[in-house]
């Protein structure tokens, strides 16, 4: 008793104070005092286990959530349909690799509709393609990681000239993505600012097979830049040059706040991102 109470700072009467108020609380006697020492019940030995259980996942918890430990368990992640290509499994591959007791969890949908499960919490991160002229929001933690312009395209085989300023190109049929992304509703109030209704003739999310309609001059499209420099149908397609359809697009990342011991991975996640679309940029 004379060492248990050294150990917490307090004189001996004082440590028998609270033995008996946790006794009281409890409801049970812990200490047998008709021996000299006392010595636990046991009752109070099974007591003392559970203590140290416990204290043992306070401990963890602590842990946990000072963010300073490897971060394990589910790490969930959105995204952006326009970039759920092969290419970006590489940089989930390296965060694994840096955190190997991480879980990912990948998930793809509209950016609209990450960054709103984002702020509903059940993302802990978003890559999202946004209008480069829209506002990202101001109350999540995020950073650019590239802009570019898109290309409007139509098949090679079309009958339609290469300037399209004078001509009512945009009348024709769209390939786009589904309804929610924001590119798309972009381009339908351009097209409406032109007098001309918005005509879909096919909406998916896969930008292969969008491309390829449009090479089978079902429609025409946008495409990112990028994307139509170095697709293996690029050279069934041509470019239209429109000014009402001049537009680029901001490639962001964002976080959630408040990540705990998962704001490390985020933070590599991001520094992954940043990387990987710098090395596309200069190639």
């Amino acid at each position: 008793m004379e060492r248990a109470a050294n150990d917490l700072c307090l004189t001996p009467s004082a440590l028998t104070r609270r033995i008996q108020r946790l006794e009281a609380e409890l409801g049970v006697v812990v200490l047998d005092r008709h021996f000299k020492p006392p010595k636990l019940t046991q009752t109070g030995l099974e007591i003392l286990e559970k203590s140290r259980t416990i204290l043992s996942s306070l401990s963890a918890l602590k842990t946990f959530t000072r963010g300073n430990t490897d971060p394990c368990g589910t790490f969930r992640v959105g995204l952006s349909h326009a970039l759920a290509q092969p290419k970006i499994s590489k940089v989930i591959v390296e965060l694994v690799r840096k955190f190997p007791r991480l879980q990912p969890s990948i998930s793809n949908d509209v950016s609209r509709n990450l960054l709103s499960r984002l702020h509903a919490g059940e993302l802990d991160g978003a890559l999202v393609v946004l209008p480069t002229h829209s506002a990202p929001p101001g109350d999540l933690e995020g950073i650019t990681l590239s802009q570019e312009p898109m290309r409007l395209v139509r098949s090679r085989t079309s009958a339609q000239l290469k300037s399209s300023i004078s001509t009512d190109f945009f009348r024709r049929n769209w390939v786009l993505n589904p309804t929610g992304c924001l590119v798309r509703e972009e381009i339908k109030t351009r097209v409406e600012r032109l007098g001309a209704p918005l005509i879909v003739a096919a909406e998916l999310h896969n930008p292969d097979l969008q491309l390829a309609l449009i090479a089978g001059n079902l429609g025409v499209g946008m495409v990112r830049a990028s994307l139509l420099e170095t697709h293996s149908l690029r050279n069934l397609l041509s470019t239209i040059e429109h000014p009402n359809f001049d537009f680029s697009v901001r490639i962001a990342f964002f976080r959630a706040r408040y990540l705990g011991a998962r704001e490390q991975a985020a933070l590599e996640f991001q520094r992954i991102l940043v990387k990987h679309f710098a090395r596309l940029n200069s190639s």
